[in-house]
C-alpha cells in the first residue's frame, strides 16, 4: 500500500508541474488572445483532473497546487491576457526560486579577508 501512495503522489506533483511548465511556455508565446488562452488551459487541465488529489507537505508543493488552482480560474476573470500573462509570469518565477530556495541564498555576512 506504501508504494502505491508513493505513486499516486509523484504522479499528481509532476502533473502540477508540467501544468505550470506548459502555461508558462503557453504564455511566452506573442501574439495571443485570451480565447486561446482559455482553450489551452481547460485542455490541458484535464489531465490534473483525472488524477486523483494528494496530501501536500512542503511549502513548495502547497504553493505549486495553489498556484494551478489561480491559473486555471484565471480565463474567467475580467483581466486582459496581457495583466494575466504578466502575473502568470511572474508567480512561475517566484514559485521556480521556492523550488530552489538554497541556491538563492545571499552569501551577505561572510567574514572578508583584507
Amino acid at each position: 500500500m506504501k508504494k502505491e501512495e508513493k505513486y499516486k503522489r509523484l504522479k499528481y506533483i509532476r502533473e502540477l508541474e508540467k501544468f505550470t511548465n506548459r502555461v508558462v511556455n503557453f504564455l511566452n508565446k506573442e501574439n495571443l488572445s485570451k480565447e486561446e488562452f482559455s482553450n489551452y488551459i481547460d485542455k490541458i487541465f484535464k489531465n490534473l483532473e483525472d488524477i486523483q488529489k494528494v496530501y501536500l507537505q512542503s511549502e513548495y508543493l502547497l504553493t505549486l497546487e495553489k498556484f494551478v488552482e489561480k491559473v486555471a480560474n484565471l480565463p474567467n476573470s475580467n483581466k486582459n491576457i496581457d495583466e494575466i500573462k504578466s502575473e502568470t509570469l511572474h508567480q512561475a518565477n517566484r514559485l521556480r526560486k521556492l523550488k530552489r530556495v538554497k541556491s538563492y541564498k545571499k552569501s551577505k555576512h561572510r567574514f572578508k579577508e583584507e
